[in-house]
């Protein structure tokens, strides 16, 4: 017997030290019970009658050999009565305090036979039959019913199974009130889990495909309505969307921007005004609210061909490539001269981006291939904004020059040129095509803020701030077409934020806090702007 099964146990409870004398204890009295005049019996649990709470360790340490020798195994016969009494005259006491090192054997001529520890339990009338799970599963609920309504029959004269646990339960089966052939939990979580799926439905699909979720419009900060100036004062004048066309004219983009919207919400169905304020915005550096106005234009009229480019540059000016080539298809399928070119078998939207680029791409291709001796600017246009979205700028430099070979006296496609050359790497190519676009455009707010832009990148930083003090004085023109009350704010921030960068790399960081307040008279005073 090893010393960690004498005198271990599990945390908490007894060890076999303990045990033993609990066994020894619960024997002796039994023993005196049944025979009484047995006086060595009685003289030996009068000496032990409490159990001592501690042993010498180092005593059992010392004769664990004998406590080896002592042990029975359980497997051998019981000892015959004369075999005990010869034994136990022969047998010593071991040395140390406690008595629990060995089992003393009763002396005298009783012989108690050997029991187990723990008692048989009670025989019950009733043999519980066992049956495995997939004979369970096969049973049908009748004959569920029928075990348990005979179980009950058995029993019911027996008065202590008659109120326990399983009784109770084989009552509920027997009446019906629990189906084991399919239980209640099982159903009940089936149901609630159809009852999730259909309500929850369309809130699943859009977990399932995060992917398409980020490169939707909204997450994008594209707006499906589109929120007005609030203290408009060109909603009281009728003619708003003819004052706004001359404002454009004379280059006050803010002014005009404030006309169309006038117009769009005099007239919400005008189709012309909401692609007036559609352009505009994309030249006032507010492209979402562009994208918004223009498919508002194009829901009206969808025969619109220049809106149709001018959302897919504003696309593209906001990382969103696959809204950019689905509005260059739309185009292509709104202009007679090259729906043919379209298929009809083909599901667009169910093509991935890259399959989507190569496909829009082919098209318009296909569509410049058609009459070599002629070029369509519109189509050069397109292209030049799909070789920007795929950053193949040399490319884009070509088309936007072709086109420009016959639309010279276009602002916007001066300015994507400008960006693009910028891009490339060729700064001062860049500012050319910017100052072209100024100069047909005097008040062209974007390629403003692009000359900035790009003198910033070839270190100009004075030269740079000077471009950004200018056009938010032109966005701020505007202000005066707002009730005094207005305290709106409709300048760029973004071009505050370049504004102030500018200031950092200069070292003015006094001047910065001026940007931080967005303090414009003070700093047109610093770097000598006219307001």
């Amino acid at each position: 017997m090893s010393l960690n099964k004498l005198v271990g146990g599990d945390c908490g409870g007894n060890n076999s030290l303990v045990q033993l004398s609990n066994i020894v204890n619960r024997d002796a009295s039994i023993s005196q019970s049944l025979n009484p005049a047995d006086r060595f019996v009685n003289e030996y649990m009068a000496q032990n009658a409490q159990a001592p709470q501690t042993f010498n360790m180092n005593a059992l340490l010392n004769n664990i050999q004998e406590a080896e020798k002592l042990y029975v195994p359980r497997n051998i016969q019981q000892p015959t009565t004369s075999q005990l009494n010869a034994t136990s005259l022969q047998s010593q006491w071991m040395p140390g305090p406690s008595s629990l090192l060995t089992a003393p054997r009763l002396l005298g001529n009783y012989h108690m036979p050997y029991q187990p520890v723990l008692s048989q339990p009670m025989q019950s009338p009733v043999q519980i039959e066992y049956i495995s799970e997939s004979e369970l599963a096969t049973a049908t609920d009748s004959d569920v019913k029928a075990k348990a309504q005979e179980y009950v029959n058995t029993v019911k004269e027996d008065d202590e199974l008659a109120y326990n646990q399983f009784m109770s339960f084989m009552k509920k089966i027997s009446a019906g009130e629990l189906n084991l052939g399919e239980t209640t939990e099982q159903k009940n979580k089936d149901e609630i889990i159809d009852e999730m799926a259909e309500k929850y439905k369309d809130e699943w699909a859009k977990l399932s495909n995060v992917e398409d979720y980020w490169g939707s419009e909204a997450a994008n900060g594209i707006a499906e309505e589109y929120t007005f100036t609030e203290g408009n004062m060109m909603l009281e004048n009728p003619s708003a969307l003819e004052l706004g066309k001359e404002k454009l004219k004379m280059g006050d983009i803010p002014g005009a921007v404030l006309c169309f919207e006038a117009a769009a919400q005099q007239v919400p169905d005008s189709a012309e005004a909401w692609f007036l304020l559609g352009t505009t915005q994309t030249e006032n550096e507010q492209d979402p609210m562009a994208i918004t106005a223009l498919k508002k234009s194009l829901e009206i009229d969808p025969r619109q061909l220049e809106a149709y480019l001018t959302l897919a540059a504003a696309y593209t000016n906001e990382n969103m490539p696959k809204y950019a080539y689905l509005s260059l298809i739309d185009w292509m399928k709104a202009n007679p001269k090259y729906s043919d070119l379209c298929p009809q078998d083909i599901d667009i939207k169910s093509l991935s981006l890259k399959e989507l680029e190569t496909h829009v791409t082919s098209l318009y291709l296909r569509a410049a291939q058609l009459n070599p001796s002629e070029v369509d600017p519109d189509v050069q246009n397109a292209l030049g904004v799909m070789f920007n979205i795929n950053h193949e700028y040399d490319k884009a430099v070509d088309c936007f020059k072709a086109a420009l070979m016959v639309a010279g006296e276009d602002a916007k496609l001066w300015n994507r040129l400008g960006a693009t050359l910028a891009n490339s790497g060729k700064s001062e190519e860049a500012v050319d095509a910017y100052q072209q676009a100024l100069h047909q455009e005097p008040g062209f707010i974007r390629a403003r803020y692009n000359v900035g832009i790009t003198c910033m990148n070839l270190g100009a930083h004075r030269e740079a701030a000077e471009h950004f003090l200018t056009a938010l004085n032109q966005q701020y023109k505007a202000k005066s077409m707002y009730p005094e009350s207005s305290d709106k704010d409709i300048s760029s921030s973004n071009i505050w934020m370049t504004l102030r960068m500018v200031c950092s790399f200069m070292g003015e960081h006094e001047i910065a806090k001026l940007v931080d307040e967005r303090n414009l008279s003070k700093l047109n005073e610093f770097f000598e702007v006219d307001s």
